[in-house]
């Protein structure tokens, strides 16, 4: 990110200037730089003298600590230009996004631009940092469905500040990233091998499943060189639209009232005794109407790296205390007195394996010759309502082969079945009207991270 881009998102009544980036595309060198045959490009800022080289920066440096301590420049009294100065050094910019190519059964296609995602980080101190996600769902707004154009998404998925008195124990407070399951908390497209998310994982679980609160968190060293992890906090927590085929997607909380005044309380602990290996126990507890009614999930995750093969997989299951919705104040028209089901299920297993094709290697870029391809294979199913059997109801087996020519970016190719409940029947692979019946779908993807 260059100190011109930085400066204008950060503070854009400064008009400050700052040199372009290095010819090359690189990122532009500091003026503390190493490199000391070249001067690099420098930040001018209105109220700060100019920085003309890497001894003048070091010295002016020197001399504005030794009269102004940096609490002071970041005072609310400070002068702007200071305290804009002091936050460029320490803040980060980046984020990942996804683009695909969907082709579906009867030759219906499309091009979606998925999703664009920026993260900040800031290390305001040496034991307070902030980090927060934006997310560009679609393009954002204007959307455009049937011809008609109407809101897009624009989240903040994640946006916390943590205070850190030990590696075990930190405390976080603001938007957060509901530890229940492994996938919501590392649900990055460019870090996935398939370009589409589990289906127990979008409904059951809504990834991404985000809420306001805060909590504590850490890590700590056990004997034999493994890991224990935690995540435990207080949230607003799930409201009452539960449904059917949607799950608790719809139920998210708000980030600006609790709609019961029950605070769920929600958590994940994890061992990985071993680098590669982990195991993870997830779960969530919380009421989701005026009556107290309760939503109780619990969640299992594992993932195994055994030399060029990953294995890894989650099971789900919710709990809910029966009802219909009446979960707001008697004005809102939230209260659709719509059937809430009495428990969900879901699941996933997947195997990943990565190979080179070593002819092939040697004909590409130079930079592109430690890549590798990975063939994944996936099979889940998922039931938002337990009692009965839904279009809610719905078994995949997906297969893949996806090219990681560098480590940030890949291309990803994936084919799908997919049958549902609809026709009264619980679908699953073994049944004969799963590969009779079924839906299919191909995804093209392209993902990375910046």
């Amino acid at each position: 990110m260059s100190p011109r881009l930085a400066l204008l998102l950060l503070f854009p009544p400064l008009a400050a200037v700052g040199q372009e980036e290095s010819a090359d595309g690189g990122a532009p060198a500091s003026s503390g730089s190493a490199d000391a045959g070249a001067e690099g490009p420098h930040l001018e800022l209105e109220g700060l003298p100019e920085l003309s080289s890497p001894a003048a920066a070091e010295a002016a440096a020197t001399e504005q600590q030794a009269e102004v301590s940096y609490e002071r420049r970041l005072a609310p009294t400070a002068d702007l230009a200071q305290r804009a100065a002091a936050i460029l050094d320490r803040t980060t910019l980046g984020g990942y996004a996804e683009h695909d190519f969907i082709l579906s059964k009867g030759g219906r296609s499309t091009f979606r631009n998925h999703r664009y995602v920026l993260f900040v980080y800031s290390q305001i101190s040496e034991q307070v940092s902030t980090a927060t996600e934006v997310e560009f769902e679609f393009a954002g707004s204007p959307l455009k469905r049937d011809g008609i154009l109407g809101a897009g998404e624009v989240l903040l998925e994640f946006s916390v500040v943590d205070v850190k008195v030990a590696d075990w124990l930190v405390f976080r407070a603001g938007v957060i990233l509901v530890p229940v399951s492994a996938y919501n908390l590392r649900h990055d497209a460019a870090a996935q091998e398939l370009p589409e998310r589990p289906i127990a994982y979008t409904t059951v679980v809504p990834t991404t499943w985000f809420e306001s609160g805060a909590g504590v968190l850490g890590q700590l060293r056990l004997p034999l060189d493994m890991r224990l992890s935690y995540e435990l906090y207080a949230v607003n927590g799930l409201d009452a639209r539960i449904f059917d085929v949607q799950g608790l997607r719809g139920a998210r909380g708000s980030h600006l009232e609790d709609n019961n005044h029950d605070k769920a309380i929600l958590g994940r602990v994890a061992l990985s005794p071993r680098l590669g290996m982990e195991a993870g126990l997830s779960g969530y507890s919380g009421a989701y109407d005026l009556e107290g009614r309760r939503v109780n999930l619990a969640n299992l995750d594992f993932f195994w790296r055994l030399g060029r093969f990953d294995f890894t997989g989650e099971v789900v299951r919710v709990f809910i205390d029966p009802g219909f919705v009446q979960g707001f104040p008697e004005s809102s028209e939230a209260n659709t007195r719509s059937r809430v089901p009495p428990g969900m299920f879901g699941f996933y297993a997947q195997a990943n394996a990565r190979f080179r094709v070593e002819p092939l290697f040697r004909l590409l870029p130079e930079e592109w010759k430690e890549g590798h391809f990975t063939a994944s294979l996936r099979y889940e199913e998922k039931d938002t309502d337990t009692e009965f059997v839904t279009a809610g109801d719905a078994a995949r087996l997906t297969v893949g082969l996806n090219f990681r020519p560098i480590p940030p970016f890949v291309f990803k190719n994936s084919f799908h079945w997919e049958k549902t409940g609809a026709s009264g029947e619980q679908p699953h692979l073994w049944s004969r009207e799963f590969w009779r019946e079924n839906e299919w779908t191909y995804i093209g993807s392209a993902a990375f991270l910046f």
